[in-house]
């Protein structure tokens, strides 16, 4: 068998250790890790960021079940229940039997904190169900206008539903890293029969999210959660080839401020095409992704980078980016000149408070050298050690961009020439 320090009295442990009952199982192990896809963020990393990781409105998941101001939810997740059960073809049962046969594998997704005792069998199907049922039926009822069951003033579920309890549970809630259901539950209750019937689990979840699926990012496989899914499919879009660079400068080199590069004379622009890698630097423009920037969003790319920095196998596009723009936003005045050049849409009202958001979300995190920037970070600095683009920058912004400022250069240089024309004259008129 293999050990490990949470399941376990650690006194006891060490006897087995010592008594020879506790192995490596290298295989067993391995694959634990390979099908963890649901973490607990670290302590440090919630006393930095407060509030970033806790759920609001309703709990998925054992990490907050129970969590005293959640459970106002839970009746609405049991009359989710009744409604799922009253449309479907099938009794309670069966739809227990499905989670059963998949029970290890969905708690294999979870990382299970020492200080959080594991949930018995009943108790965790029991929460896999409701959860599951109430993310099915909140789907169901935003994508039909017709009758669906529920009381048009039905706070959760009617088709007046307040826009509080949808905008927590869709926009921040959902989007939790400690927060998140595996996907596999979902399509085990749409097909407990295993037919093979549901294919379409990750359009459902972006449904729910009022996202659509670009391109083929999934390529048919399932995804793992909801917050996965998300970013995958709507964060991706276009990721660039990697470029070969010779002798590429350090990556944790910083780059020059937005402002400091607008004097050396680059300019800014929105890219084309969606997703956070679509990041480019050529002739002296930055073409980055246009993002909105609201009360939600320091909590929501914090989960996204907490998620690629604890689940090794990801990409860390998201903390590329993050990293990328903190770099760029030092001041308010950066932010102004990304709001101007329509990168940034500033929906929270003072440029202080965007310029603090990137400021302070990068703490704790730790970023490493993404492959797609590679040749981005290298030419923008490179760009901006050259003498030339700094003259011709401040040329520029100095006498080209104010019209009566550009009118007395004008004014001057002709003055210079006839002052000159005059002196020529009378030189020549001197020695003739």
């Amino acid at each position: 068998m293999m050990g490990t320090g949470g399941e376990q009295p650690q006194t006891q442990w060490m006897l087995d250790l010592m008594n020879g009952k506790v192995t490596i199982n290298r295989e067993e192990e391995a694959e634990k890790w390979k099908q963890r896809c649901i973490y607990k963020v670290p302590g440090f990393l919630k006393e930095l960021h407060k509030e970033a990781f806790i759920p609001r409105v309703v709990s998925l998941g054992p990490f907050h079940h129970g969590s005293p101001h959640l459970q106002p939810m839970e009746q609405h997740k049991r009359r989710a229940l009744l409604h799922f059960l009253d449309r479907s073809n099938h009794p309670l049962q069966v739809y227990l039997t499905a989670l059963q046969a998949k029970e290890q594998v969905i708690r294999d997704c979870y990382e299970w904190p020492n200080d959080l005792a594991p949930l018995n069998s009943t108790k965790f199907l029991h929460m896999m169900l409701l959860d599951g049922c109430f993310l099915l039926e909140l789907h169901r009822v935003s994508q039909t206008d017709d009758e669906t069951g529920y009381a048009a003033e039905d706070p959760v579920f009617g088709s007046k539903s307040a826009l509080f309890f949808a905008h927590h549970v869709t926009d921040q809630d959902l989007m939790m890293l400690e927060n998140q259901i595996p996907v596999i539950v979902l399509n085990t209750l749409l097909d407990p029969l295993g037919t093979g019937i549901c294919t379409r689990v990750n359009e459902l979840v972006l449904e729910l999210l009022g996202e659509e699926l670009e391109g083929e990012v999934f390529k048919g496989k399932m995804g793992l959660h909801t917050l996965q899914i998300y970013m995958m499919s709507s964060l991706c879009g276009k990721v660039p080839e990697v470029e070969e660079v010779s002798d590429p400068e350090p990556y944790f080199k910083k780059l020059p401020s937005a402002t400091e590069l607008h004097e050396a004379g680059v300019k800014f622009e929105t890219s084309g095409m969606s997703g956070l890698m679509d990041i480019t630097f050529e002739h002296g423009i930055l073409r980055l992704p246009w993002i909105a920037i609201h009360g939600s969003t320091e909590g929501f790319l914090l989960n996204m980078m907490a998620f690629e920095q604890l689940h090794v196998r990801h990409s860390n596009w998201v903390s590329s980016y993050v990293s990328l723009l903190d770099d760029l936003v030092d001041t308010t005045m950066d932010i102004a000149l990304l709001v101007s050049s329509g990168i940034l849409e500033n929906r929270m009202g003072g440029d202080a408070d965007v310029a603090e958001v990137f400021n302070r979300i990068t703490k704790g995190m730790v970023f490493s050298e993404n492959p797609h920037l590679t040749g981005v970070r290298t030419r923008i600095i490179r760009y901006c050690k050259k003498r030339r683009n700094r003259w011709r920058a401040y040329f520029v912004h100095t006498y080209l961009s104010d019209p009566w400022t550009l009118i007395s250069l004008l004014a001057a240089v002709l003055l210079l020439l006839l002052t000159l024309l005059q002196t020529q004259y009378t030189v020549l008129s001197y020695y003739k």
